[in-house]
């Protein structure tokens, strides 16, 4: 086998070209230098952390707050974030195996003229950093993929905090009917807002 042909096959492998649909995912966060703690991270699936659950909210740089409750094998819950004059708002479902969460997510970008809502899919890894801070690191995709749109991180707060309801919001979005209720529906993704936070 020539090198180009190797070069190709390891490139074809690199970009999910296969026959099986949906490419392999390297669930992984791995960073020389983590942003929070300044020091190498990492992380890769495997058991969760004694006394751990995906339960808490959340602070994340690309999708603000998020708030997770896990039952079981199974992770629900929302986020939502301002972009310049838009504000959107999100819902991610999904099981856990070990410290990984597989999710879909739907988002909500109503209030910013956006009809349709996005959706796709994700992966988050639970972790606890040098200083016992509980951690998120995943990404998300458009769609079928896990991949693709760009990283998700967040930080859990030590006080957990509730979701507030917006003061002047015009309800109606992916998650509250037309009275402002909470419709509890389920999705089967989330989107992206098209830029690095998306969904």
């Amino acid at each position: 086998m020539t090198r180009t042909t190797v070069f190709f096959l390891v490139s074809l492998a690199a970009f999910g070209c296969s026959s099986g649909g949906r490419r392999a995912v390297n669930y992984a966060y791995h960073s020389e230098q983590d942003p929070v703690t300044n020091e190498p991270a990492h992380v890769t699936p495997g058991a969760m952390p004694s006394g751990e659950s995906f339960t808490g909210s959340y602070h994340s740089p690309q999708i603000g707050d998020v708030f997770l409750e896990q039952t079981g094998e199974v992770v629900t819950g929302t986020y939502e974030y301002d972009r310049a004059a838009c504000h959107a708002t999100g819902r991610v479902e999904g099981r856990i195996n070990g410290n990984l969460l597989s999710f879909s997510w739907t988002e909500s970008q109503a209030e910013c003229g956006r009809l349709q809502p996005l959706r796709g899919r994700g992966y988050f890894l639970l972790w606890k950093d040098s200083a016992e801070n509980g951690r998120i690191n995943g990404e998300w995709g458009v769609g079928d993929e896990e991949t693709g749109g760009g990283p998700w991180s967040a930080t859990r707060d030590r006080v957990r905090r509730q979701p507030q309801r917006r003061a002047g919001s015009s309800g109606g979005g992916v998650f509250e009917d037309g009275n402002g209720s909470s419709s509890g529906g389920s999705s089967s993704g989330g989107s992206s807002s098209g830029g690095s936070s998306a969904p």
